[in-house]
């Protein structure tokens, strides 16, 4: 459980979707004014997948092991720019 009784990972998003009016909510967080944008995946094979794109200035977790996923083409331009990705239980995107 986290700090506020949520579920680690939960995920809750309610309001129209217009920026400003949309609350995203990341283990009781509202993390809503850092998106740059949110994808939601939902298949009949796998579990839901969210895709969230952030600005960040401040980063604090209590998660101990989150999983963060890093788009191919957001990878590759960070290769190029001379980050070396984890070799351990690194993420990678779908090409988007």
């Amino acid at each position: 459980m986290s700090k506020h009784g949520v579920r680690p990972g939960a995920l809750h998003i309610s309001g129209p979707g217009a920026p400003g009016g949309t609350r995203v909510l990341l283990d009781g967080e509202d993390i809503a004014a850092v998106l740059t944008g949110l994808t939601l995946r939902i298949g009949t094979e796998n579990r839901p997948t969210a895709v969230l794109d952030v600005v960040l200035h401040d980063l604090s977790t209590d998660v101990a092991e989150p999983r963060i996923v890093v788009p191919t083409k957001t990878r590759a331009l960070l290769v190029q720019l001379g980050w070396t990705p984890p070799v351990d239980g690194e993420q990678q995107g779908d090409g988007s």
